[in-house]
């Protein structure tokens, strides 16, 4: 408690002066008595002494050298500065530090945001090119909905909301005969593709019997020819 707080208390009491004990009168106007001597060994330590003296001046009877170290307290004070603290020269060294690497940041930043402006104008163009894609590919997406909505419509012959539980099983069964017939037309690709081997075997054989039938021909008019000439 202040003596500020206390002497505010005493020129507009709550109470009637006579109920205020005397100790805060006292305390409040800086009057000591009698009473409040030290009377404890802890109260005649350098700390209290000095309270002491704060809240009585003059009347405590100390004094006012009291408020200061002593010459070993200095001394001790500087040694433990020396040892523990930073010099004045240490920290205006660290301070110019931490501004040039706050300055070289700050530069470093700057020149990127320029490095950056710099390609801004193909960036936005990238960024609506993707856009557009991305706007493309949901409209896509949304037509295929449609689409399959109104197929599924027209495959129950009816119309039917997409959170309606039959939507889903016509959809399964759909896609489930979409599949019967995706695999019966590999199956009929299959097929076709091994009538045309076939028939590009076939063509091959062909073309190899009437080539070998060619060259039997031609042996055989040459010797004829050959055995006419004897004979002559």
């Amino acid at each position: 408690m202040s003596s500020r707080f206390l002497r505010n208390i005493l020129n507009n009491p709550k109470l009637p002066s006579r109920d205020i004990p005397q100790h805060v009168r006292d305390r409040a106007t800086g009057t000591l008595n009698s009473q409040q001597k030290p009377t404890f060994v802890w109260q005649y330590r350098k700390i209290q002494i000095r309270k002491r003296f704060a809240t009585f001046g003059k009347s405590s009877g100390l004094k006012p050298g009291i408020c200061w170290p002593s010459k070993d307290e200095l001394n001790y004070m500087k040694q433990f500065d020396a040892t523990f603290e930073k010099s004045i020269e240490s920290m205006r060294e660290n301070l110019l530090q931490t501004q040039k690497a706050e300055q070289e940041k700050r530069n470093k930043r700057e020149k990127q945001i320029v490095a950056n402006l710099k390609k801004l104008p193909k960036m936005k163009e990238e960024f609506w090119k993707n856009y557009h894609n991305l706007y493309s590919e949901i409209e896509e997406e949304k037509s295929k909905k449609a689409k399959l909505i109104q197929d599924v419509r027209e495959y129950l012959g009816y119309d039917i909301e997409p959170n309606d539980p039959r939507f889903e099983e016509a959809l399964a069964k759909k896609d489930e005969e979409a599949k019967v017939a995706m695999r019966a037309a590999r199956k009929l690709e299959k097929q076709r593709q091994h009538m045309e081997m076939l028939q590009a075997l076939v063509s091959e054989a062909l073309e190899k019997e009437k080539s070998t039938a060619k060259q039997t021909d031609g042996k055989k008019d040459d010797n004829s020819d050959s055995t006419t000439s004897t004979s002559q």
